[in-house]
């Protein structure tokens, strides 16, 4: 089916064992997860690209008799307006020099959960996009004058979508574990609380948020 707009990101850091980091300094917030969509802020663009190859015939006897396909691999562009510096810095890996306050790149990255909620043409479904296990880069940052005009520019993040950490989550019907997961909210068996939970580490959605049906919203 056809989606358009983005009515929000959710986002979420994970500890190794894939379990939600619910901590105000080591984590996004209180509770775990950060919704990108405060005063001025908001994603623009979230494209998802390389969820599948082209696969490669297999021939035989002068016919194809099959095709082998690769790995699932999917990579992120993000495109941020307005987004929290302190958040953006979290998403990246950038930890604060206790000397000076400034944030520094530091390695190995953080595991970060993702939910890109979209809708159906006529607004009335949700379409979620899910990710276990990203690792983010901003790859530069560009700095121009004002002049009769403002000069500004979007934070620009791009992510590689690793395996999920858990091995029990991101499953297909044949129990193969995939990076990517995508659910509308209309489908038999749709359940929101429980795609959190799963997506998220382990969090506990507030009853009250949930609508049957359609998305959380903003």
């Amino acid at each position: 089916m056809s989606k358009h707009n983005i009515v929000k990101a959710t986002f979420a850091l994970l500890d190794s064992k894939g379990d939600l980091i619910k901590d105000p300094d080591k984590g996004l917030s209180t509770d775990g997860i950060y919704v990108a969509d405060h005063n001025g802020e908001g994603f623009s663009q979230i494209n998802v690209s390389a969820l599948e190859a082209v696969g490669t015939p297999g021939w035989g006897n002068g016919q194809v008799k099959r095709t082998a396909y690769g790995k699932s691999m999917p990579t992120l562009a993000l495109t941020a307006l307005d987004l929290d510096f302190k958040i953006n810095q979290m998403l990246k890996g950038f930890t604060q020099n206790a000397n000076t306050g400034a944030w520094v790149r530091q390695l190995p990255k953080p595991h970060v959960a993702m939910i890109a909620e979209s809708q159906s043409l006529d607004g009335d479904i949700s379409i979620y996009e899910c990710f276990n296990n990203i690792e983010f880069v901003e790859e530069a940052s560009n700095n121009s004058t004002d002049t009769n005009n403002e000069a500004a520019y979007s934070t620009t993040l791009n992510g590689t979508v690793l395996t999920p950490l858990k091995p029990n989550i991101f499953l297909a019907a044949n129990k193969v574990q995939q990076p990517y997961m995508i659910a509308k909210s209309t489908d038999k068996g749709f359940d929101l609380t429980k795609l959190y939970a799963e997506v998220f580490g382990g969090y506990v959605l507030s009853p009250a948020s949930v609508v049957p049906g359609v998305g959380l919203g903003k």
